[in-house]
C-alpha cells in the first residue's frame, strides 16, 4: 500500500438532524446506527483502511469526543488524533489535519473522510477512491466524490460540472461549474434529469500543497496563524496548546462554501458504488431494513398492529406496543421522548433548538 496516501476522518460533529438518538455527549458517528455491530465512525475506519495505511489514518473530532475516539479505535496513536477544542466548521479542521499531515510527509495525497456515510459497494468505492488518489499526486486539482443521482433527493447537495469536453483522461473526472445546497423538489427534479449534476458527498481528494496553497490563498489570516505555529513550536503539546488558544479565532468556516466554490481547480470524480449520507431519520429510514407494513424497529422489540411506515429506536430490552400509527417517528433515548411526524427533518432541528434554549443542555 502507498505510504503516501493520507486520510482524514472528519468525527467531530453532533449530528443535530439525528436527535434525540445523536446527543451532544454520544453524536452519533459513536452509535452503531445500522445494527451491525460497528459504528459509524469504526466502520468508516474499517473502509479506509482498504485504501490507506493504518497508521496514516488521522480523526479530527472536538475535543470533547477525544476519549470516545480511543475507546472506539484504540489501534490509534496519539498522533492520529486531531482535536478541535471549539466547533469552527470543517474549513479550519481540514486546514489543521493538512499543516499536520504536510509535516509528516510533504509528498501526501490526502482523502477526507465523513464519518456517517453508508457505501454497499466496498470493492468499487475502494478502486475509485485509490483512482482519485493516483490522480492528485501527479496534478495540483482540488476532487471531489460526485453520486450520480437516482432520484430528486432534497437532502443532498449538488455539484454541476461542465460535460463539454472537460472530462480527463481518468475516465470520469470533470470540472466543476457551480455548486448548489439542497434544492427544492422542482429543482432536484430538474438537476436530476439534466444529466450534469451530481450529488455532493463531501468526500475530498487532493495532495497536500494543493490544498495548504489554496487555503492559504482563500484563507490567509487563518493558514497564516497556522503556519506560524507550525514553524515556531516543533513540540507537539505546546504547538497543540498554542493552537487550542488560536483556534476560537479562526472562522467558523465550511469547506465547501469558504474553499470549494470559490477556488478554480475544483473537479468532481464521478463515483457509482451505492452510496448514502446517513444524516438524518429520513435517511436512516430508507436505509434500514422494514417489516412487512414498512415499520423501521431499531435496537429493541415492537408489536405493531395496523401501523405502517414508523420509526421506532427503543433502548435495548425496551419493548414498544404500537397501534394504529402511521408515518410517525417515535424515540426514547435516555431523558428524551420524540413523538412527531416522520419527513420532517427541518423541524428537528428546530424541536432541538428550542429545547436547548428552554431548558438547557441536559436534553440535548
Amino acid at each position: 500500500m502507498d505510504n503516501n496516501r493520507y486520510c482524514v476522518i472528519m468525527a467531530g460533529g453532533v449530528g443535530s438532524r439525528l436527535w434525540p438518538l445523536s446527543r451532544k455527549h454520544l453524536p452519533k458517528q459513536f452509535h452503531d446506527l445500522l445494527g451491525c455491530g460497528r459504528t459509524m465512525l469504526q466502520q468508516t475506519f474499517d473502509r479506509y483502511s482498504r485504501i490507506v495505511p493504518k497508521e496514516n489514518i488521522i480523526v479530527s473530532t472536538n475535543i470533547i469526543y477525544s476519549q470516545l475516539v480511543r475507546e472506539q479505535l484504540p489501534q490509534l496513536s496519539p498522533d492520529q488524533i486531531l482535536h478541535e477544542p471549539s466547533f469552527r466548521g470543517t474549513a479550519p479542521s481540514i486546514a489543521y489535519a493538512a499543516c499536520h499531515i504536510r509535516q509528516l510527509n510533504p509528498k501526501a495525497s490526502i482523502v477526507v473522510a465523513q464519518s456517517d456515510q453508508l457505501v454497499l459497494k466496498e470493492d468499487l468505492f475502494v478502486e475509485t477512491l485509490g483512482r482519485g488518489l493516483d490522480y492528485v499526486a501527479e496534478h495540483n486539482r482540488l476532487v471531489i466524490i460526485g453520486i450520480k443521482p437516482t432520484c430528486p433527493e432534497t437532502r443532498y447537495g449538488y455539484i454541476q460540472v461542465d460535460d463539454r469536453g472537460a472530462k480527463e483522461a481518468t475516465g470520469s473526472l470533470y470540472k466543476v461549474r457551480t455548486f448548489t445546497e439542497k434544492p427544492a423538489y422542482e429543482f432536484a427534479r430538474v438537476f436530476m434529469e439534466s444529466g450534469e449534476f451530481y450529488w455532493n458527498s463531501g468526500i475530498y481528494i487532493w495532495n497536500v500543497q494543493t490544498v495548504v496553497e489554496t487555503l492559504s490563498k482563500l484563507l490567509p489570516d487563518m493558514m497564516a496563524e497556522f503556519e506560524r505555529l507550525f514553524n515556531e513550536f516543533p513540540n507537539r503539546d505546546e504547538r497543540r496548546r498554542r493552537i487550542y488558544e488560536a483556534y476560537t479565532s479562526f472562522p467558523n468556516a465550511a469547506m465547501d462554501t469558504a474553499v470549494m466554490e470559490r477556488a478554480d481547480n475544483v473537479f468532481l470524480l464521478a463515483g457509482e458504488f451505492g452510496w448514502a449520507d446517513i444524516g438524518t431519520w429520513d435517511s436512516l429510514y430508507g436505509t434500514l431494513p422494514k417489516d412487512v407494513d414498512g415499520n423501521v424497529i431499531m435496537h429493541s422489540h415492537t408489536i405493531a398492529y395496523d401501523s405502517h411506515n414508523n420509526v421506532v429506536s427503543l433502548p435495548k430490552g425496551k419493548l414498544a406496543v404500537i397501534q394504529g400509527l402511521e408515518d410517525l417517528l417515535i424515540v426514547d433515548e435516555g431523558n428524551v421522548l420524540l413523538v412527531c411526524k416522520k419527513g420532517c427533518e427541518g423541524d428537528i432541528r428546530k424541536f432541538r433548538n428550542d429545547v436547548l434554549m428552554k431548558l438547557g443542555d441536559d436534553f440535548v
